[in-house]
């Protein structure tokens, strides 16, 4: 039997725990890999393979922002998918003066996959508020969950699945998968898709298709 040599993705740093939250989309024949970079979540790493075994890391997708941007500390969890003839990254970025409190969800754009860069005007970055999510106005927790974002698109109209977190309810079981409706440079903040009253975050949801029924799912995180 030939012994085929496989080149394992892992980290190489102080842990195992080193990659992340990842994102992985097909094009061309070629899989690209985003994932979250952990403890630090200073930028967006990007690994490539032609068989979803042996990867290879290439140039990375993005950083924090420079000192005084609105995602200046950290990035968490991405999506990326193809939107006409370019690709989408929406990304969970914070900002060092809020500590970390208030995690907001940007945009960065690619037509090759390789060279991202940041758009972030218009309805980017998209914040959490009422009346359906928290506010930094109204957390009784003082710090907001409004990431992992997830786009699908029904009917040729963008939608977003947030790990976000209800304006009411019990503090310990206000966590919800959060939808937005995007109409133009116009974002609607519609009622949580789901809310089971019983976790403090519902997080990383996403939906997905199987034999004509949708299914929505999400990592769920109890306190």
């Amino acid at each position: 039997m030939q012994n085929i040599q496989r080149s394992f993705y892992t980290g190489s740093g102080f842990s195992d725990w080193e990659i992340g939250d990842v994102t992985i989309i097909l094009h061309d024949g070629i899989y690209h890999l985003f994932h979250l970079i952990i403890p630090n979540h200073d930028y967006i790493a990007h690994a490539v393979s032609h068989d979803c075994i042996s990867w290879k890391r290439v140039k990375n997708a993005l950083f924090v922002g420079d000192p005084g941007e609105w995602d200046d500390d950290m990035l968490w969890t991405m999506h990326v998918c193809k939107v006409g003839e370019r690709f989408e990254m929406y990304y969970t970025g914070l900002q060092r003066k809020l500590r970390g409190t208030n995690s907001m969800i940007g945009l960065a754009v690619s037509y090759d996959l390789y060279n991202w860069e940041k758009k972030n005007q218009g309805i980017f970055p998209i914040e959490s508020k009422g009346p359906y999510y928290e506010s930094m106005d109204d957390s009784p927790r003082k710090w907001l969950s409004f990431r992992d974002p997830y786009r699908i698109d029904h009917e040729n109209i963008a939608y977003y699945l947030i790990c976000a977190r209800s304006a009411w309810g019990p503090v310990s079981r206000r966590g919800c998968i959060g939808l937005l409706k995007q109409d133009g440079d116009q974002v609607e903040y519609l009622k949580p898709l789901h809310m089971p009253m019983v976790y403090d975050d519902l997080e990383c949801p996403c939906v997905f298709e199987l034999n004509g029924r949708s299914y929505a799912i999400a990592s769920i995180r109890k306190t």
